[in-house]
């Protein structure tokens, strides 16, 4: 079982890649199941992901990575027993700090993962702002990331992209780091960068 997480502010891009890549991964013949946080009552996202009958599992009020990281491995536990996925996507909120996240997988006693990854989506028209008022936030996503998409590169002025990537090379400087418009469509080459094991 592999695990990929998806790091990102609020608004960065994170459903939109995890969709992408879940139908992708499915259409190869793999299994995929999907944990979303929602903090609230109802879920959002998942209802979208539902729709494309997508299997999704839902980890509500709190945080994936403080009030609920006993959650996330018993449902990895309960994943991996009942389903046996080949990919398990983590779509934490915006807010969640990918680090805990993580610091949570040792915990888990399922099958061994064959791997996992850390993907982080950053939004160039917003974080100049986010890195000010949520830097720690930021600064982990970032740090964290196996892998740094910036997204909405069909709406960013080249000095928009040109400070993301700055700032992500200032923070991980040996990530590889790729910009690209999501509305465009998952491209095999993006996909094989983000899920390396299945190329």
């Amino acid at each position: 079982m592999h695990l990929l997480l998806f790091s990102g502010f609020l608004g960065s891009g994170k459903t939109t890649l995890a969709v992408q890549v879940a139908q992708a991964v499915v259409e190869r013949g793999k299994r995929v199941a999907i944990l979303v946080n929602e903090i609230g009552e109802a879920g959002i996202d998942n209802q979208l992901m539902r729709q494309l009958d997508l299997n999704v599992w839902e980890l509500l009020n709190g945080c994936i990575c403080c009030t609920l990281s006993a959650d996330l491995v018993s449902t990895l536990q309960k994943l991996d027993a009942d389903y046996a996925p080949d990919l398990v996507l983590i779509e934490p909120s915006g807010a969640a700090d990918p680090h805990s996240v993580l610091h949570a997988l040792p915990y888990y006693r399922g099958r061994p993962l064959e791997s996992q990854r850390c993907v982080t989506i950053l939004d160039p028209l917003r974080l100049h702002v986010l890195i000010e008022v949520m830097t720690p936030l930021i600064h982990s996503q970032i740090q964290n990331a196996d892998f740094i998409l910036i997204g909405k590169s069909d709406l960013a002025q080249s000095e928009e992209l040109e400070t993301a990537l700055q700032i992500a090379r200032t923070h991980n400087p040996f990530v590889d780091v790729v910009c690209a418009d999501l509305t465009a469509g998952l491209t095999p080459e993006l996909l094989s960068q983000v899920v390396p094991w299945l190329s």
